[in-house]
């Protein structure tokens, strides 16, 4: 059984789900299909906070989080999103201010330096400072939930008889030829495609795509957050910590705040039985937390846990396979969900080059 497409999309997450619908609007007489090899919306979408502050630390970053930004704001409305937002506040060393500012997108840091006392009535403690840091204020922190909308965004462009989902089946080869991409699914069957684009998020660096060009540099992170159990204050803040690479974030829907931090496992299998928060990891966070609000790790119950591709350089990749109308989009280095929406642009207009 084989079926002709104008476009093919591995990977049912969020970059591949911001893809389709990207596609669709533009060009609405192509012929799409989306394969994914569990469910759309799972694996490490399903897994992501799905914090959104717009910032980046390169020029391409800086784009790609403006033009993110705005999209998700677009379909606030249109998928009726179930957000959460709160005033961001950073804890940052002195000497890497002006780094700081140059990071924020779409929304300006203030010069004024504050007291920790500012945030005694919006967090559940105290805030402590190191001798050499300083705490500034800026911008919004807005909490979606990831999975909901890479199904909602899936779920739009399949009003189109032109869109069409496999789901449950993977990719197990492409094969390459002059008139365009044959993909072989684990059922037996195949699709043929004019392009293609592969957004599989950890699963770039496994098998069959481990051998596109682009994928080679990747390696695979855990990926996790702890739960803390302490009610949020109704005014309650966001903190950001860049040179930890960790947050807080207040989550007054489910009485609790998420802290992510960076852990620094490598080379992870993306399967949920695969991985858990290990002691090293709690560990790990517990000295962020410690070192900020002495007592609060107490309140640290459970979590989630995930994995993601990784490139050397922290920057995702958007690169078309040599002599082939195929591209790789992923590597988001922990930000996939944050940038998606402007790597999936980079991807359509990739192939169109």
């Amino acid at each position: 059984m084989a079926r002709d497409y104008d476009l093919a999309i591995v990977g049912g997450g969020i970059l591949g789900a911001w893809t389709l619908y990207l596609a669709q609007q533009r060009f609405p007489h192509w012929r799409i299909g989306l394969i994914e090899r569990f469910r759309i919306g799972d694996g490490a979408t399903a897994h992501s906070a799905g914090v959104l502050v717009a910032t980046g630390s390169t020029s391409r970053e800086r784009r790609l989080a403006e033009f993110s930004a705005e999209r998700y704001r677009q379909i606030r409305q249109s998928l009726e999103l179930r957000t959460t937002a709160a005033d961001v506040f950073w804890v940052t060393e002195a000497a890497h201010e002006h780094d700081l500012r140059q990071m924020a997108v779409d929304f300006t840091i203030d010069v004024e330096r504050l007291s920790p006392h500012v945030l005694r009535d919006r967090l559940t403690a105290p805030l402590e400072l190191g001798a050499t840091e300083i705490l500034l204020r800026g911008g919004s922190a807005v909490a979606h939930d990831p999975g909901a909308i890479a199904r909602g965004l899936i779920g739009a462009s399949m009003r189109s008889p032109q869109v069409t989902c496999v789901e449950g089946a993977g990719v197990r080869g492409l094969d390459i030829g002059a008139a365009g991409v044959a993909l072989r699914l684990d059922d037996g069957s195949a699709m043929r495609s004019a392009r293609v684009v592969v957004a599989a998020g950890p699963w770039l660096a496994g098998e069959p795509f481990a051998a596109l060009s682009p994928t080679r540099s990747l390696r695979i992170k855990k990926v996790v957050a702890l739960h803390v159990d302490l009610i949020p204050p109704p005014d309650a803040a966001a903190v950001f910590f860049p040179q930890s690479d960790a947050y807080l974030m207040p989550m007054p829907a489910r009485n609790q705040w998420l802290f992510s931090f960076r852990a620094d496992e490598w080379d992870c299998l993306p399967f949920k039985h695969a991985l858990e928060i290990s002691a090293h990891d709690r560990q790990i966070a517990m000295r962020i937390i410690e070192r900020y609000q002495p007592g609060a790790s107490r309140a640290c119950r459970g979590g989630r846990v995930f994995c993601d591709a990784y490139t050397p350089n922290g920057e995702p990749i958007v690169e078309r396979v040599p002599d082939a109308p195929v591209v790789v989009a992923g590597g988001g280095s922990g930000a996939g969900f944050r940038l998606s929406p402007g790597l999936a642009d980079e991807a359509l207009r990739c192939l169109d080059a």
